[in-house]
């Protein structure tokens, strides 16, 4: 069974509050609205982490140049679709 566009996103949003967490965020707020720099703890620092760790759950190589579809939940899960 496929995954859902519903099912991408709240993936992804795991994914990144995950990261956010691990790197001492104890509960960022984040959804399908969510970018880089909102919630604050998404910084660059965090944006690298959440390339990586999106790429490795989905199980997708990810260049570095698809990187500017890392910027916002919303586009990463339309990166991430368009992929599978």
């Amino acid at each position: 069974m496929s995954e859902t566009s519903d099912d991408i996103v709240r993936d992804v949003v795991e994914a990144v509050r995950q990261v956010l967490i691990q790197r001492g965020d104890p509960s960022p707020a984040v959804d399908t609205d969510s970018a880089m720099g909102n919630p604050t703890s998404w910084d660059s620092l965090a944006f690298v982490e959440i390339f990586v760790s999106v790429s490795q759950h989905f199980g997708l190589d990810v260049s570095d140049d698809d990187a500017i579809h890392f910027m916002s939940v919303r586009e990463i899960a339309e990166f991430v679709g368009s992929r599978r």
